[in-house]
């Protein structure tokens, strides 16, 4: 009887810790657990990033539009305007499942590339993409 309770007890205490596993208070924005990266699906004004790419690589979008990177990988990334922009930018770390934004204003076109997986320059090399923005 004595064993019962006691199985009985720690089942139940494994239920509500597994339950309160489900919530994120990251700053980041979102979880991604168990370190495999967290899901992350590309729209009209969302950058999804892989393990050594940005998808889509290219991101067309209207004068005024806020774009959002986000981490969809298992390693960390940032996203930072290229040398030569007009608009400059620089994320710092994304950890997985992070997210990143920036608000374009001006037409025009806009390189940005990852400083871990990516190299500067007009244009960036390696892991980088382009935003064009229409007025």
């Amino acid at each position: 009887m004595r064993v019962n309770i006691m199985t009985l007890t720690l089942g139940t205490v494994g239920v509500v810790l597994f339950a309160a596993c489900g919530g994120s208070t990251s700053p980041y924005g979102g979880g991604g657990g168990g370190g495999g990266g967290g899901a992350c699906t590309p729209t009209a004004s969302k950058v999804c990033m892989t393990a050594v790419a940005f998808n889509p690589t290219d991101l067309t979008i209207t004068a005024g539009t806020m774009v959002t990177w986000q981490n969809g990988s298992a390693v960390t990334h940032t996203v930072s305007s290229a040398t030569g922009s007009t608009q400059t930018y620089d994320s710092g770390n994304i950890p997985s499942g992070g997210t990143y934004s920036q608000t374009f204003n001006t037409a025009g076109t806009y390189d940005y590339y990852c400083k871990f997986h990516g190299t500067n320059g007009t244009p960036p090399t390696g892991m980088s993409g382009t935003i064009t923005v229409n007025p």
